[in-house]
């Protein structure tokens, strides 16, 4: 028997960085027409003043056997409006209809979170409305909207302005077996919006969005509750409400019976029979951190992260009106989810490792500061989500900076590898994605319909990050005392109120004296960015340069070499402004915007003159350092220091621009085969201000042991053609075109691996110009259910750059993969390649190894032309497990059983000259969560046998991935 090691880019730190720092970025609208900076409230407005708000007595019973709620819903609605009403809406969330096409984003969206959000495949769920009466008269209703998530019940007399109605409704609600904050999974049902909630009326008409499937698509007014749940006799039930009573049933039921003492938006609630609960008092709030067992450690952690960001929170704007805050873990699959006076956390939070402590009180404090940015002062999350994302995250900052210091690295890294890992700070991580983005040419404007944003990702990017970035400008730009006074302001007068965007533009014009319609409609409405540069200095003259779309005042200072200086404002509304200077006095330097509070400038290594350098000798050369996030923004970064991998050693550097370019010089030397390799790249990304990169490698290799002296090199050009890439090991939809000299193309730099198999590289004698790329739908990452991927491949070989060979061929594959038996999580996964090339003499395909015919070694079953499929049953073992590494870097969260068969013929000029090949065998995925729910990897073993080959051993290929 032969056993190999399959070494498929085994994942570099820098890339588990890239995750780690995606991920922190995750936390959890026609446009209005009021864009003239507006003033105080509206009438409506005013009579919010004395309004009375909603109220809800619901009765429900809870089978948990059958996940179904059976309920009796009675509601108060006070008419607040100037507008007679003759009917009223509801939300009924769980009907939405989804189509195919929905189906298929929610599973590929859930890669993003590395997860498998449907345990025994797609299910919804459903809420079945029986009856609506209203003073014991029947009254006609019907669900409306496109998805079928609006209720619509006609009154059987108009409801004047500032009466009342009362109604009654009969409901049956399905939870379905799902993860996320409507459904269960294990022992654990979590239910945010389960019931009948009235959409919100003002003076814009009904609010009646549709369920959109991803983030926060919720508007509502706060109301209060009183609810009364039967459940079965040892469940625990954790809620938006006090608890009042709690009787003991004769039929093994009890039943809760809980209110809310101030208004709530929504009444949420944890169920489970496996909660324990860890309970810290400060003050009159009691915070209560439910836990799994073996969680404690972490429950405690949260509960005193939750206290601090209150604290915190209450001293800016207002107190927590409710008794108790409640902490829940959830099969969520995503980091957290916001309920009034409640906080549903992901069950793998609570499994991050030690150096981690700071992303875990980022997550906890994020989520607990909803109950005072969208619980307490309410908005319109579907249209101007930025008035709760964009505020909560520029005050959780400030947090997060007031308990760890300014500077303060989201990592706590121990001793021993604090002097080599490069750590990053919350304030860059806050603004980095919003950098890529809009270099990008995936900018857009931050108010808008949630159904607007390009893609989930750029929702972070751009309500959370350039949100945030936006309100810390702005106390910039009028003064962090009248930021106080503003912020005070909105925070007392709309308390369990919805506050818009105008009406907050209104506060602060007012609070300013100044009409700051203007900074609001570029940064908020617009996709146009900033870029202030020194241009040129000469004596007597130094220009400065507006290079952006935005216009907005910068501070300039001018430094001369006999110690002197000017400082100076610039409107930055003229493209150019001259700045005349002292002939006589030599300038040293010049910088625009020197304290760096224009946050969201694209470009801020051309604020300086002369450019600034920054030269970071390392211990230890790796990728991370030519990540921006880790280097200055406002220089340009040389890094340099030994570099040490496998069997070399030796020594690298890199210069960079931050999010615009990078050079790399490395030289190793290889101890296994006595050979100095030498290599100077160049990559350059978002080209034409798209997801463009283009780049060089040359190379030199030489070896004592065999004599050879190899150059070449690589140019290529890669396109990525979706916005963001769902793991470390997903392959991203790109396209690149690509030369090379006396290599094969293996990774085009740093923007994803390319996946070119079965090609055969001779590596020495060939220049070659081709053109290969990915398009997939499939998910959830990395374990696909469902979908399809299709790998296309085309080359030229010829006599240019000095090659000997001449040919050309094309590959297409497509990988098709299907969920068999959803409630077992079966899965069929099948995969057909087809080769063909010319001449027909040579070795331009390779079939065996573990990314083709299994049960044969690397470099067998050649030919010019090639057919290849193969099909593997994969069936989980185990499932949902907690086995835990030391330190927790890491866990075993699946086994997963396959079995394949693979099948392929490859042929020179006759296809009748050549048999098929074929071979069977058995193996295993280990399915490893890394850093808690930050990444996942599938660890593949694979042995196979050829079959009616007896001279052919067993093989035994391991490796990192699916086989396809």
């Amino acid at each position: 028997m032969s056993i190999k090691i399959v070494h498929r880019s085994l994942f570099t730190v820098h890339r588990i960085v890239q995750i780690l720092f995606s991920a922190f970025l995750l936390s959890t609208v026609s446009a209005p027409p009021y864009w003239n900076g507006g003033c105080r409230p509206s009438a409506y407005g005013e009579l919010l003043s004395a309004a009375e708000p909603p109220r809800y007595e619901i009765n429900a019973t809870l089978d948990i056997a059958k996940h179904r709620i059976s309920a009796r819903q009675k509601v108060a609605y006070t008419n607040n409006s100037d507008k007679e009403l003759k009917e009223l809406f509801f939300h009924i969330y769980p009907h939405r209809y989804y189509s195919k096409e929905d189906i298929r984003f929610l599973y590929r969206y859930a890669g993003y979170f590395k997860v498998n959000p449907f345990p025994e495949g797609f299910q919804s769920g459903d809420l079945k409305i029986n009856a609506v009466s209203s003073s014991g008269k029947a009254l006609v209703f019907s669900d409306d909207g496109k998805d079928r998530t609006l209720l619509r019940v006609r009154l059987n007399a108009p409801v004047p302005p500032g009466q009342s109605v009362e109604m009654e409704m009969d409901y049956v609600v399905d939870i379905p077996h799902s993860f996320g904050r409507f459904g269960w999974h294990k022992n654990i049902v979590s239910l945010t919006r389960w019931y009948p909630i009235l959409s919100v009326f003002d003076d814009d008409g009904w609010h009646n969005y549709p369920f959109y499937i991803y983030h926060q698509p919720f508007f509502s007014e706060a109301a209060y509750y009183k609810v009364m749940l039967t459940v079965p006799a040892g469940q625990t039930v954790v809620s938006s409400g006090t608890l009042r009573q709690k009787d003991i049933n004769t039929d093994g039921t009890q039943t809760f019976s809980m209110e809310t003492g101030s208004p709530v938006r929504d009444f949420g609630m944890g169920i489970s029979d496996d909660f324990s609960v860890y309970t810290l008092e400060d003050g009159d709030v009691h915070i209560n951190a439910y836990y799994l067992p073996g969680d404690e450690t972490a429950a405690r952690d949260a509960a005193h992260n939750a206290r601090d960001i209150m604290r915190f929170y209450a001293a800016r704007f207002g107190g927590y009106p409710y008794p108790q805050l409640n902490l829940v873990p959830s099969y969520l699959g995503y980091g957290g989810c916001q309920s009034s006076g409640l906080v549903f956390i992901d069950t793998r939070a609570y499994t991050l490792p030690g150096f981690l402590s700071r992303y875990f009180d980022f997550l906890i404090s994020h989520e607990t500061g909803h109950q005072w940015f969208y619980n307490i002062i309410g908005s319109d999350e579907y249209r101007e989500m930025f008035l709760d994302e964009g505020m909560n995250s520029f005050w959780l900052l400030q947090y997060l900076e007031n308990k760890y210091g300014p500077r303060a690295g989201v990592l706590t890294l121990p001793g021993a590898v604090r002097w080599f890992i490069p750590n990053f700070a919350f304030r860059d991580s806050a603004i980095a994605r919003y950098i890529y983005m809009a270099k990008n040419g995936l900018d857009g404007a931050v108010v808008g319909d949630l159904s607007g944003f390009q893609e989930p990702s750029s929702i972070f990017a751009l309500a959370y990050g350039k949100g945030a970035a936006v309100l810390g400008m702005l106390r910039a730009e009028i003064g962090e005392d009248v930021f106080e006074k503003i912020v005070r302001r909105y925070t007392a007068e709309f308390r369990f109120k919805n506050i818009r965007v105008s009406e907050f533009i209104g506060i602060c014009n007012e609070e300013s004296g100044r009409d700051l319609a203007s900074f609001f409609q570029q940064w908020l409405k617009t996709d146009n960015k900033v870029d202030f540069a020194v241009a040129s200095v000469k004596p007597g003259r130094v220009v400065l340069e507006n290079r952006g779309a935005i216009t907005m005042p910068v501070k300039t200072r001018i430094v001369y070499a006999d110690g002197g200086g000017t400082e100076d404002s610039w409107d930055g509304i003229s493209k150019i402004k001259i700045v005349g200077t002292d002939p006589g006095r030599k300038v040293t330097r010049v910088e625009v915007d020197p304290d760096g509070s224009i946050v969201l400038d694209v470009d801020r290594t051309n604020n300086h003159w002369p450019r600034k350098f920054d030269l970071k000798p390392v211990p230890f050369y790796f990728f991370p350092y030519e990540i921006p996030l880790f280097s200055s923004r406002d220089s340009y970064n040389l890094i340099a220091g030994p570099n040490v991998g496998g069997s070399s050693a030796g020594a690298a550097a890199s210069l960079a621009a931050p999010y615009n370019a990078v050079v790399r010089l490395s030289t190793d030397y290889d101890f296994n085969g006595k050979a100095l390799d030498s290599r100077l790249g160049y990559e350059l990304g978002h080209l034409f201000n798209t997801q463009t990169a283009a780049g060089f490698e040359i190379f030199d290799y030489e070896s004592s042991k065999d004599g050879r002296d190899l150059t070449g090199g690589k140019l290529y050009v890669r396109k990525e053609l979706w916005p963001a890439s769902y793991g470390l090991f997903d392959l991203n939809d790109h396209v690149t075109g690509y030369l090379i000299r006396n290599q094969e193309l293996k990774s085009a730099g740093l923007q994803g691996q390319e996946s070119i198999q079965s090609q055969h590289y001779r590596r020495k004698d060939e220049a070659i110009i081709g053109v290969t790329g990915s398009l997939g739908r499939y998910g959830p990452y990395p374990d696909p259910q469902y979908g399809w991927k299709f790998i296309p491949t085309q080359e030229f070989a010829g006599h240019f750059l000095g090659g000997h060979e001449t040919f050309w061929r094309t590959s297409l594959e497509l990988d098709r993969y299907h969920l068999l038996v959803p409630r077992l999580q079966h899965v069929i996964a099948a995969r057909v390649k087809f080769g063909w090339g010319e001449g027909s003499d040579k070795d331009l395909f390779q079939m065996g190894g573990p990314d083709g015919l299994r049960g044969y070694s690397r470099k067998t079953v050649a030919g010019a032309h090639m057919l290849l499929g193969g099909v593997e049953y994969r069936l989980p073992l185990r499932s949902d497990m907690r086995w835990r590494a030391p330190g927790r870097s890491f866990s075993l969260d699946k086994i997963q059983a396959v079995g394949f068969f693979d099948a392929g013929r490859a042929w020179y000029a006759s296809y009748r000259e050549a048999d098929f090949k074929k071979d069977a065998g058995l193996g295993l995925r280990l399915h490893l969560n890394i850093l808690g729910f930050l990444e996942k990897a599938v660890v593949r073993l694979d042995v196979a046998q050829a079959i009616n080959e007896p001279k052919e051993e067993p093989h035994v290929w391991f490796g990192l991935s699916q086989a396809f």
